[in-house]
């Protein structure tokens, strides 16, 4: 899977905006500073940890998050979202290691762009099973129009996961009208 120019330098980036503030944080002492710090540090940690698992995935490592179950791996990817999610997990048999790893990352793609894209200040994850069927659902309260974009260097980030869930016989709908909500949804099958 190919990575998209300048994921690296992001996480670059965040460590010099860290560095500057751990010297403005020492030279002004304010309660402003000292939380801006404390978000960027979050910002930094939070970079550095997608880029372990971009590396891992890139591997195609089975990544670590998953190694306590998918319910453990998506709280977590919640709690590290700078928008705050609710988390819904009903699952009653663990889904096959490829599944689970599909969802994992479809839930960390579609939780990055709300925080990126959305202008949202909540959203919900959610994860049930239906038989032999997973459905994930990201829901926002942004500002809408996300779509799939196929077309040159405008190409979406959903455009990979449909053709990621595609790719398992699994269906990706997107509900996001412009003004908001949105609501993006994977149909995956338990095993594959």
């Amino acid at each position: 899977m190919p990575l998209k120019p300048g994921v690296w330098g992001r996480e670059d980036r965040l460590g010099q905006a860290k560095e500057k503030l751990d010297d403005l944080a020492a030279e002004q002492r304010s309660a402003e500073v000292e939380a801006i710090h404390r978000l960027v540090d979050q910002a930094h940690r939070g970079a550095k940890e997608a880029i372990t698992d971009l590396r891992d995935l890139a591997r195609g490592i089975h990544p670590r998050a998953l190694d306590t179950g998918l319910e453990n791996a998506l709280a977590t990817l919640a709690a590290r979202s700078p928008v705050p999610t609710e988390v819904t997990v009903s699952i009653h048999t663990r889904p096959g290691p490829a599944i689970e790893a599909i969802c994992y990352f479809c839930a960390a793609e579609l939780l990055a762009n709300v925080a990126q894209h959305a202008q949202a200040s909540r959203a919900s994850l959610s994860c049930a099973q239906h038989g032999p069927w997973l459905r994930i659902v990201v829901r926002d309260n942004g500002r809408g129009g996300a779509t799939v974009n196929r077309f040159g260097l405008s190409s979406s980030g959903l455009a990979g996961l449909a053709d990621r869930v595609g790719a398992v016989d699994g269906h990706l709908s997107i509900a996001s009208p412009s003004g908001g909500p949105s609501a993006v949804t994977i149909d995956l099958p338990s095993r594959s």
